[in-house]
């Protein structure tokens, strides 16, 4: 097309770009995997180029990022499997912190497997990570087998017909890749590596990993939180309910007997000096001597108040 003709219709044409990972996929989060001694960590600081974990017993989860190919590639390294330091109950809450730094989740979980120290339990791996993260991790899982320059051609063709490691490999969809100690790493190794992991996201449309499971469990932990505070405000008002409410004395029967005759007593000595007194105003009234004074007044308002506290 000749240079008129595009400056004139560029605009229709769209913009292609030979990096298929945009948007979100530049960011790339990564949570190592594997049992304890497997070189997670320093599988970690390969990939970031700089020494950004420590390559001893880890027993808590940590995150590092760094620039990477053009790209921001944030690793989480997490305590191993069958970790003797650390109890079941500790090793669950270190890979829901994992599942939090990795937030809102990881696109490939890098299950790393030390080659000179695989053993056969070591399959137990693919239990864990099913137990803590579910069956779809898998979907995100690759399998990194180090050391790989410690076997001949030979000797890697034959582990790999090996049943331990079709075992583990078929849990992940049968992808796996192989790189050299760290000490025997080269840029080119990293590069196909990453090359690799850009592949499993191809597969899942660059999708992440979702925590249902976790989700479901935080959401669960929440709700029973709410359910034990309610009990304890109900509890509470219940309490002060009780602490409200009068105190009711039942008197004994013989107790009941002698309050209502003394009551009926008085009720009787009212009644009889109300009648006297209103008597005797009447007599005066008809003789035309006297008139009811303010006092007799008075006198029978008390009279009727004494009744109605008697009464009461």
């Amino acid at each position: 097309m000749h240079m008129l003709q595009y400056e004139k219709y560029k605009l229709y044409f769209p913009i292609i770009t030979l990096n298929c990972l945009t948007g979100d996929l530049q960011d790339l989060r990564i949570v190592l995997l594997g049992v304890s001694g497997a070189g997670k960590s320093s599988t970690g600081n390969a990939i970031l180029g700089r020494e950004a974990f420590k390559e001893s017993r880890t027993r808590e989860s940590e995150i590092q990022r760094a620039r990477v190919k053009d790209r921001n590639i944030s690793i989480i390294d997490t305590p191993g499997f069958f970790n003797t330091h650390l109890t079941d109950e500790e090793m669950k809450k270190q890979i829901m912190k994992s599942l939090d730094l990795s937030d809102p989740g990881p696109h490939l979980f890098l299950l790393v497997v030390n080659l000179k120290t695989f053993k056969e339990e070591e399959r137990e791996v693919v239990e864990q990570i099913q137990e803590n993260f579910g069956a779809q991790a898998f979907k995100f899982s690759l399998v990194l087998f180090t050391g790989r320059e410690q076997m001949s051609n030979r000797e890697w063709m034959l582990f790999m017909d090996s049943g331990k490691f079709k075992d583990i490999v078929s849990h992940c969809r049968g992808n796996h890749h192989s790189i050299n100690s760290k000490s025997e790493i080269i840029p080119t190794h990293i590069k196909k590596l990453l090359e690799k992991i850009d592949e499993i996201i191809k597969q899942n449309d660059g999708q992440y990993y979702k925590n249902e499971i976790y989700s479901v469990s935080r959401t669960k932990r929440g709700k029973e939180k709410r359910k034990q505070e309610g009990k304890k405000d109900r509890k509470k008002e219940q309490k002060n309910e009780k602490r409200q409410e009068p105190i009711k004395i039942v008197p004994e029967t013989f107790e009941m007997d002698s309050v209502m005759a003394e009551r009926l007593e008085k009720i009787s000595f009212i009644s009889y000096e109300r009648e006297t007194e209103i008597t005797h105003v009447c007599e005066e009234n008809i003789e035309g001597k006297v008139v009811r004074t303010s006092s007799v007044r008075s006198l029978a308002i008390l009279f009727e108040r004494m009744e109605e506290e008697i009464l009461l």
